[in-house]
Protein backbone atom coordinates (compact mmCIF):
# COMPACT_ATOMS: atom_id res chain seq x y z
CA UNK A 1 0.00 0.00 0.00
CA UNK A 2 1.14 3.44 -1.01
CA UNK A 3 1.62 6.02 2.07
CA UNK A 4 -0.38 9.14 2.05
CA UNK A 5 1.31 12.41 0.80
CA UNK A 6 1.15 15.01 3.14
CA UNK A 7 -0.43 18.00 2.36
CA UNK A 8 1.68 21.10 0.68
CA UNK A 9 -0.21 23.85 1.77
CA UNK A 10 -0.30 24.43 5.85
CA UNK A 11 -2.71 26.57 7.24
CA UNK A 12 -1.82 29.76 8.80
CA UNK A 13 -2.08 29.02 11.77
CA UNK A 14 -0.28 25.22 12.12
CA UNK A 15 2.53 27.98 10.84
CA UNK A 16 2.04 29.93 13.68
CA UNK A 17 2.03 27.44 16.40
CA UNK A 18 5.07 26.10 15.10
CA UNK A 19 6.94 29.85 15.20
CA UNK A 20 5.39 29.78 19.06
CA UNK A 21 6.93 26.50 19.72
CA UNK A 22 10.54 27.69 18.25
CA UNK A 23 10.37 30.69 20.30
CA UNK A 24 12.80 31.37 22.75
CA UNK A 25 11.75 30.98 26.25
CA UNK A 26 13.13 34.54 27.01
CA UNK A 27 10.52 36.14 24.76
CA UNK A 28 7.75 34.14 26.37
CA UNK A 29 7.83 34.40 29.64
CA UNK A 30 10.43 37.81 29.95
CA UNK A 31 11.70 37.02 33.45
CA UNK A 32 13.65 34.50 32.28
CA UNK A 33 15.83 36.78 30.42
CA UNK A 34 16.67 38.61 33.83
CA UNK A 35 17.70 36.17 36.12
CA UNK A 36 17.51 38.57 39.21
CA UNK A 37 13.68 39.04 38.22
CA UNK A 38 13.97 35.37 37.81
CA UNK A 39 15.41 35.11 41.43
CA UNK A 40 12.33 36.86 42.74
CA UNK A 41 10.26 34.03 42.10
CA UNK A 42 12.35 31.95 44.44
CA UNK A 43 13.12 29.26 41.95
CA UNK A 44 16.42 30.14 39.71
CA UNK A 45 18.04 26.62 39.05
CA UNK A 46 20.77 27.19 36.61
CA UNK A 47 20.42 31.21 36.99
CA UNK A 48 23.62 32.79 35.24
CA UNK A 49 23.91 35.13 38.66
CA UNK A 50 28.08 35.81 38.33
CA UNK A 51 29.08 38.55 39.99
CA UNK A 52 25.59 39.66 41.16
CA UNK A 53 25.27 41.89 43.95
CA UNK A 54 23.23 39.75 46.18
CA UNK A 55 24.68 41.55 49.36
CA UNK A 56 21.80 41.20 52.17
CA UNK A 57 19.37 39.66 49.99
CA UNK A 58 16.90 37.29 51.54
CA UNK A 59 16.94 34.40 49.90
CA UNK A 60 15.77 31.76 52.78
CA UNK A 61 14.66 28.71 51.13
CA UNK A 62 15.56 29.45 47.78
CA UNK A 63 16.05 27.03 44.58
CA UNK A 64 19.38 27.66 43.27
CA UNK A 65 20.29 24.25 42.09
CA UNK A 66 23.12 24.54 39.58
CA UNK A 67 23.21 28.33 39.49
CA UNK A 68 26.04 30.11 38.62
CA UNK A 69 27.09 32.60 41.26
CA UNK A 70 30.58 32.21 40.44
CA UNK A 71 32.35 36.34 42.16
CA UNK A 72 28.74 36.98 43.17
CA UNK A 73 28.45 39.53 46.43
CA UNK A 74 26.67 37.84 49.15
CA UNK A 75 28.20 39.44 52.04
CA UNK A 76 25.52 39.17 54.43
CA UNK A 77 22.59 37.06 52.89
CA UNK A 78 20.41 34.61 54.16
CA UNK A 79 20.14 31.65 52.73
CA UNK A 80 19.07 29.78 55.40
CA UNK A 81 17.24 26.32 53.96
CA UNK A 82 18.14 27.41 50.35
CA UNK A 83 19.18 24.31 47.87
CA UNK A 84 22.57 25.11 46.60
CA UNK A 85 23.68 21.62 45.35
CA UNK A 86 25.57 21.82 42.12
CA UNK A 87 26.01 25.76 42.34
CA UNK A 88 29.11 27.37 41.55
CA UNK A 89 30.19 30.02 44.49
CA UNK A 90 33.95 29.81 43.00
CA UNK A 91 35.27 33.16 44.25
CA UNK A 92 31.84 34.30 45.82
CA UNK A 93 31.88 36.07 48.82
CA UNK A 94 29.93 34.50 51.69
CA UNK A 95 31.03 36.39 54.83
CA UNK A 96 28.66 36.50 57.49
CA UNK A 97 26.01 34.53 55.12
CA UNK A 98 23.41 32.85 57.39
CA UNK A 99 23.64 29.48 55.59
CA UNK A 100 21.67 27.03 58.32
CA UNK A 101 20.51 24.56 57.34
CA UNK A 102 21.14 24.77 53.42
CA UNK A 103 22.13 22.26 50.77
CA UNK A 104 25.48 22.77 49.34
CA UNK A 105 26.04 19.32 48.28
CA UNK A 106 28.48 18.90 44.78
CA UNK A 107 28.93 22.82 44.93
CA UNK A 108 31.77 24.59 44.24
CA UNK A 109 33.10 27.09 46.57
CA UNK A 110 36.99 27.46 45.40
CA UNK A 111 38.53 30.17 46.51
CA UNK A 112 35.24 31.59 47.87
CA UNK A 113 35.16 33.45 51.08
CA UNK A 114 33.56 32.06 54.21
CA UNK A 115 34.37 34.05 56.69
CA UNK A 116 32.24 34.18 59.63
CA UNK A 117 29.58 32.25 57.84
CA UNK A 118 26.80 30.24 59.48
CA UNK A 119 26.79 26.50 57.88
CA UNK A 120 24.97 25.24 61.35
CA UNK A 121 23.18 21.63 60.09
CA UNK A 122 23.70 22.66 56.18
CA UNK A 123 24.74 19.38 53.93
CA UNK A 124 27.60 19.94 51.95
CA UNK A 125 28.48 16.56 50.84
CA UNK A 126 31.65 16.00 48.42
CA UNK A 127 31.59 20.59 48.11
CA UNK A 128 34.52 21.77 46.64
CA UNK A 129 35.95 24.24 49.31
CA UNK A 130 40.10 24.58 48.49
CA UNK A 131 41.42 27.64 48.94
CA UNK A 132 38.24 28.81 50.63
CA UNK A 133 38.29 31.59 53.36
CA UNK A 134 37.17 30.44 56.64
CA UNK A 135 38.01 32.19 59.50
CA UNK A 136 35.34 31.94 62.08
CA UNK A 137 32.75 29.96 59.93
CA UNK A 138 30.28 27.90 62.46
CA UNK A 139 29.61 24.36 60.66
CA UNK A 140 28.42 22.66 63.90
CA UNK A 141 25.76 20.02 62.89
CA UNK A 142 26.80 19.97 59.35
CA UNK A 143 27.09 17.22 56.84
CA UNK A 144 30.28 17.77 55.75
CA UNK A 145 30.82 14.14 53.88
CA UNK A 146 33.56 13.76 51.43
CA UNK A 147 33.95 17.56 51.11
CA UNK A 148 37.57 18.96 51.87
CA UNK A 149 37.08 21.94 53.58
CA UNK A 150 39.79 22.31 56.04
CA UNK A 151 39.26 24.63 59.05
CA UNK A 152 41.97 25.97 60.96
CA UNK A 153 45.73 26.58 60.41
CA UNK A 154 46.67 30.12 59.11
CA UNK A 155 44.14 32.74 59.45
CA UNK A 156 45.75 35.35 57.52
CA UNK A 157 45.02 33.41 54.13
Amino acid sequence: MDPVPAPRHRSRWSLLSLLALAAPLAILNPSLADPLKQLETGFCSGCALSGADLRGRDLRGFYLIGADLRGADLIGADLSGANLEGADLSGANLEGAQLQGSRLSNADLRGANLRYADLTDAIAIQAITEGAQVEGLEFSGAELYRSNLIVGGDDNQ
